[in-house]
């Protein structure tokens, strides 16, 4: 009885000590993070190597086989699968569930770069490693849509893409269904033939031609300053003013031979919204940060940003989780405070109002 008597005699500091780890406990669940599933960790890890333009066979042969051979004697691999198609390889690495995920991400890059030297140039650029996780599953999408210039449309969702990851807890926002301008160059076989060149006197001129030079550097007193000589193409009207035989009696410049214009480049994924052309944008966060404030925060975002999207423009948010995990949450501090009223209420009927209050 003798802690009792301590805690009747020193009550002031009992109700102190009571409210204090009752604050403690509500800023607590207010910082927590709130998540309708825990992070876990896959022991997968993707390795996609590209190889346009090649048959399936030839990709077998190329490069899953080169692969295979260096990837198969890494530790704790349980299963290795490997797929080959026109154009592209993939292989699935399967680790043991207690395998830590950055020794075995460091271990498959070590095995990738002893398998490189034998692998086209072209697919050791390409090749990409990456780890499966459910972080990488998106929070929400943003879809812009509207009927005008689809250039345009690309322009406002990257300066939507930029507000966003700005956002503390946003990994990423990854855009699909944007279109990518590039310069086409059409060359006239006839008229190459008809001033003796070929496409690789084109290929080069317009490669030597639109490249930054460093100059060394130049000492002025007691100071040096680095130069550089700037060759890169401001705009597309200088690119047919390319001379394509220097040094020759009669010059011939690109336009002679073809005919250059800024068009868009073929898409590679396509996003639309009601059968109106659109620009999604896929949210990720970080591990471990509160899905219903970053939520939040976009849509904040979004209402302040929209009197300046282009006119016409829609905004709609799809597959937004926040929405199933508030549901939850809500529906959990419910349970929390009905079972809290059904204790105090029988605690009432037996110790009577204020040792039920104190108890509760």
């Amino acid at each position: 009885m003798k802690a009792t008597d301590i805690a009747i005699d020193r009550s002031k500091t009992v109700f102190a000590l009571m409210l204090m780890v009752i604050f403690l406990g509500v800023s607590s669940y207010m910082a927590l993070p709130r998540e309708s599933s825990p992070d876990v960790k896959i022991p997968f890890v993707y390795v996609m190597a590209p190889y346009f333009g090649t048959s399936p066979a030839d990709m077998e042969n190329l490069v899953a086989r080169k692969l295979e051979k260096e990837l198969k004697g890494i530790p704790d691999l349980e299963e290795m699968t490997s797929t080959s198609s026109e154009g592209f390889v993939g292989i699935l690495l399967e680790f043991k569930t207690d395998v830590e995920m950055s020794d075995a991400l460091q271990k498959v890059r070590d095995a990738i770069e002893m398998a490189k030297p034998e692998l086209p140039q072209d697919v050791r650029e390409d090749l990409t490693i990456s780890e499966i996780s459910s972080d990488d599953w998106p929070i929400m999408q943003v879809t812009l849509s509207g009927e005008y210039d689809p250039v345009l449309l690309k322009d406002a969702a990257e300066d939507l893409q930029e507000e966003i990851e700005r956002i503390p807890g946003v990994l990423s926002a990854d855009m699909t269904g944007a279109v990518e301008q590039e310069v086409r160059i059409d060359v006239d076989p006839q008229r190459l033939q008809y001033f003796n060149l070929s496409l690789n006197d084109v290929m080069d001129a317009i490669r030597f031609e639109n490249v930054t030079i460093p100059g060394g550097d130049l000492g002025l007193g007691t100071y040096d300053y680095q130069v550089r000589v700037p060759g890169e193409f401001e705009s597309v009207e200088q690119i047919p003013d390319i001379l394509l035989n220097p040094g020759a009696r009669e010059p011939v410049y690109l336009r002679d031979v073809a005919e250059v214009r800024l068009g868009i480049k073929e898409r590679e994924s396509i996003s639309r919204l009601n059968g109106v052309e659109a620009v999604t944008l896929s949210v990720k966060k970080r591990s471990g940060e509160n899905i219903i404030r970053i939520s939040e925060e976009i849509k904040a975002l979004l209402a302040e940003i929209r009197p300046a999207l282009p006119e016409g423009t829609t905004v709609t948010i799809t597959g937004d989780v926040s929405i199933t995990i508030r549901d939850m949450v809500n529906e959990l501090e419910n349970n929390i405070l009905s079972g809290l009223i059904l204790v105090v209420v029988v605690l009432f009927m037996f110790l009577g109002l204020r040792n039920s209050f104190f108890i509760g």
